[in-house]
């Protein structure tokens, strides 16, 4: 799909995208059905996959950048934040859709050429197999038990909402 060739930052996070997309279009092997267990790998991989931008690649590119986070960094906080909370909920087939209307477009900005990924590509050139290292050698997140209730968010527009809130401003 790529137009240009990918950096090692693009290659590796790009490559943990389609393992994702793999395993959640496993879970919903058929529209209004969930393979609940593809469905916990996929949560497991996709928490993981969100650490390693948020405590690796973002804090990477900011000190590349004398201190200046790079521009779309708001942005994927704001997302990061919406899948994360759409991801506490029991999952169901819906749910899913929820949260591919937020990951196909996230994970485009991020890999398409000129994207996230290519601008840390070039940004952090001397440095970029060892963040791989690093994200390789990331351990797997603590995932905590599916909660449900009034207030959990199962919506992409109500999740994106207050991620946009907490990450100062909407």
């Amino acid at each position: 799909m790529r137009l240009t060739a990918a950096g090692p930052i693009a290659r590796h996070l790009t490559d943990d995208h389609a393992y994702l997309d793999a395993l959640l279009d496993r879970a919903v092997p058929v529209p209004g059905t969930l393979d609940r267990e593809a469905f916990d790998a996929f949560r497991a991989g996709l928490l993981r996959h969100i650490a390693l931008e948020e405590k690796i690649l973002l804090p990477a590119t900011r000190r590349a950048r004398g201190g200046e986070p790079l521009p779309a960094a708001r942005q994927l906080r704001i997302e990061h934040g919406a899948l994360a909370s759409l991801l506490v909920p029991t999952p169901t087939a819906e749910l899913v859709t929820e949260l591919r209307s937020i990951l196909v477009p996230h994970d485009a900005r991020e890999e398409e050429p000129g994207g996230v990924y290519d601008q840390c590509d070039a940004l952090l050139a001397g440095e970029a197999e060892a963040l791989v290292q690093r994200m390789r050698e990331y351990p797997p997140v603590r995932v905590a038990p599916y909660a449900d209730g009034p207030r959990v968010l199962r919506t992409a527009e109500a999740a994106l909402r207050q991620s946009a809130a907490s990450h100062g401003g909407g």
